[in-house]
């Protein structure tokens, strides 16, 4: 179909079409013949998304990682609620301490009695209401975590198993999680979806293994694990994680893991697997043939890696540390975020 007939289908004016070609957020062919692009029922389906995801604030960069998942629209919905949340108390604070300042001057006489009555004036809201925004943090940390995992049909026994598993995430939020869900609002969209892609695919591999292909698994993990003992950055970004981000997140999934291996059974062949497999690494690890090894990742994780509990998940979790949101940041970039929120 043509352009005319596209914008009385979307409503969308003929400048903003082609802005969103130039965007690449849809790809019509061009017709050889008149020049003319070619729009197809699945390019009006898209600008219809695209109009209505602007209508509720979402990034151009946002929509674009939906039209490649729609799976990961509600991790972007709660990204963009937690946004408007936050501009909307600021607005509310804002509207409070110009009404309040205003009544006490109805007359300015002097910049003096302006400047003096500003400076007991706070026009941002020193806090969030917590309830809140402990439950949008907990849907969005919980949409990251499990969303490759979150495509099938639901029945009432797997809500009953989510529900579960949202009110654990939300007891957390407030604590040990919130450094992740502020982690996970500072990087781009573009970014997370790279990785979503990096963990989808390792995800995929893994619970594909078998008995038989354990070995050779366990082998790869030894080179991974090698060449993160012997990048220093790469480690200096781990030590700096470790305690905030990567171990919180470790021991909470764990704690949830028994309900998420009955909500999807593809989730209980990667738990089932990873573990096996990083359990026979750590076995090799404690044994006179693995001492090489043992003494290369002692060094390189300096104290912060937990073998202990029985679940040995953070060695899969450093061997593909390099392709991981872990990793996307640098070194100074992570001591300027941590600093931010600490701050």
């Amino acid at each position: 179909m043509r352009i005319q007939e596209v914008m009385g289908k979307t409503g969308l004016s003929r400048r903003t079409i082609h802005y969103y070609i130039d965007q690449k957020l849809i790809i019509p062919p061009v017709n050889e013949g008149n020049g003319y692009h070619d729009f197809t029922e699945e390019d009006v389906q898209k600008l219809f998304i695209i109009r209505k995801l602007r209508e509720a604030g979402l990034s151009l960069a946002d929509i674009r990682a939906i039209l490649r998942k729609p799976r990961t629209t509600p991790f972007y919905l709660h990204k963009q609620m937690n946004e408007l949340q936050t501009q909307m108390l600021t607005i509310q604070k804002t509207i409070s301490e110009m009404d309040r300042l205003s009544g006490q001057l109805p007359v300015c006489q002097s910049l003096d009695q302006l400047a003096g009555m500003l400076e007991d004036t706070n026009f941002s809201p020193d806090e969030l209401p917590q309830f809140q925004m402990e439950s949008r943090d907990a849907r969005l940390l919980a949409q990251y975590l499990w969303m490759a995992y979150l495509d099938t049909p639901v029945t009432e026994y797997q809500q009953f198993l989510w529900q579960k598993i949202m009110q654990q995430t939300m007891e957390h939020a407030r604590t040990d999680l919130k450094m992740m869900s502020r982690y996970l609002q500072s990087i781009s969209p573009e970014r997370i979806d790279a990785t979503n892609i990096n963990q989808y695919l390792r995800n995929q591999k893994i619970i594909a293994l078998t008995g038989a292909d354990y070995p050779t698994f366990v082998e790869e993990l030894k080179t991974s694990l090698l060449a993160f003992a012997s990048d220093p950055v790469q480690q200096e970004k781990w030590s700096l994680l470790y305690q905030p981000l990567i171990h919180p997140i470790a021991v909470f999934c764990v704690s949830v893991s028994g309900w998420m291996r009955e909500f999807h059974p593809a989730y209980r062949r990667y738990y089932e697997n990873t573990h096996t497999c990083c359990r026979m690494l750590k076995d090799f690890m404690d044994s006179p043939e693995g001492a090489l090894l043992n003494a290369a990742l002692n060094k390189a994780f300096n104290g912060n890696c937990d073998v202990r509990t029985g679940y040995y998940g953070e060695l899969e979790v450093a061997a593909t540390f390099h392709k991981s949101i872990y990793a996307l940041l640098s070194p100074e970039q992570i001591r300027e975020f941590l600093a931010g929120v600490e701050g």
